[in-house]
Parts: structure tokens; sequence; C-alpha cells
């Protein structure tokens, strides 16, 4: 049986701690000349349920199961820019299950388990407050979809298969100010990317909502 799905849970919340405990001393020297936030995050997904294309046609009882999963985001606000506007980096990753009943195969039930990984350079715009900080912005960069178990009819691989495409976004989100330097925020996020396996390929579109805490230097 492959170990992928039973990994990542466990893995990537810690791989994504560890990468804050690495780049901390870069965030304090840079912190002279803007401010930078660091966050983590878990987060709810809601696919829609459109957009798949499999074996040679378009299945019309697809459904693309609602996810969980955890996420870090690193953004940067020169000084000479008002702290107003920010570029920065992105990494998250959820679970996810697609079932349909096959076209080749009338009344089989075929279903895959989806994880979903993405690496996003985002552009921001906020508003700072005291209390609170909203802000807005878009982003793009690398994303892959994964299949494990995948129990379709024809397939030559059903534990793992990786589809690698690009991935964009837009979202919208508030902070709220617990102290100077640590903060709790909620945010909306759309995300898209177009993913392409053995006789299946999927349009995927989703809400995300997300809620984390993080630190500001």
């Amino acid at each position: 049986m492959w170990p992928f799905p039973l990994v990542i849970p466990v893995f990537f919340p810690l791989s994504l701690a560890l990468m804050i405990v690495l780049l901390q001393p870069v965030l304090v020297a840079a912190a002279e000349t803007a401010d930078i936030d660091v966050g983590l995050y878990a987060l709810g997904a809601f696919p829609s349920d459109r957009g798949l294309f499999a074996q040679g046609g378009n299945p019309s009882d697809i459904k693309i199961s609602n996810g969980a999963g955890a996420g870090i985001k690193i953004a940067v606000f020169p000084h000479y820019l008002g702290n107003i506007v920010g570029i920065g980096l992105e990494s998250s990753g959820h679970g996810s299950e697609i079932s349909f009943s096959s076209p080749v195969n009338a009344g089989s039930a075929v279903s895959t388990n989806l994880w979903v990984f993405s690496s996003m350079v985002n552009l921001t715009l906020r508003y700072p407050g005291n209390a609170f900080v909203s802000y807005i912005g878009v982003g793009g960069g690398y994303s892959s979809g994964v299949l494990t178990h995948a129990d379709i009819p024809g397939r030559s691989d059903r534990d793992f298969e990786g589809s690698w495409a690009f991935g964009s976004q837009f979202f919208g989100g508030v902070q709220g100010n617990v102290t100077e330097k640590v903060f709790l925020f909620s945010e909306y996020k759309y995300f898209s990317a177009n993913y392409h396996w053995e006789q299946l390929a999927l349009d995927f579109r989703s809400h995300y909502a997300l809620f984390g805490i993080g630190l500001r230097f």
C-alpha cells in the first residue's frame, strides 16, 4: 500500500513549522527596512463539482468532496511603499476526494483521493489599522494535483499520479492584532488550476476559508 496519504497529514504541518524556525534570523534582519508578516493557518476547501473530463466524457454525477489542510504565508511590506503594498510567498496543501460514475462502465462507481499542493507568489494591498488590518491580493505559481488510490477502470497505475500546472488565486482577509507582534487572521480565497492525469482531467476551482495565527517582525 502506498504510504503517501498517511505521511502527508503528519509531515506537512511539521515542515511548515520548521520553515518558520529556519527563516527567523533572515526575517529579523530584514525587519529594519520593512514590515514582515509570517503566518501559519488551517484551511477548509470547498471545491466546485464541475470541470471533470473522465475517460472520454463528462460524467453528470461528479462529486468533489470538501477538504481540510494547512499552509504558511510570508509577506514583506517595504517601508518606502508606506507599508501598504507587499509581496510574499505562500505554500499550502489539502486533501479531497473525487467520485463519479464511469462513462465506459455504466453504473460502475469510480473514486480517487485528490491532494492539492500549491506554492504561490502573492501581491497584497492592505489598510493598516491599530486593532485590525484588512487586505486583498492576487497570486500565481506552481500547483500539483496528486491522485492516490485511484479506483478508475483502465488505469495502469492506481496508487499514485501527479499533475503539475500553473495555479492562480485571489484573496481577501482581515488581521486582528493581539499584541504588537502577534496577530490572528481570517481569509477568503478563490483558487484555480487545471490538472491532467491518465484518463482524467480536472479544471479545479475551489473556495477556501482560512484561519491562522501570525508574527510581525
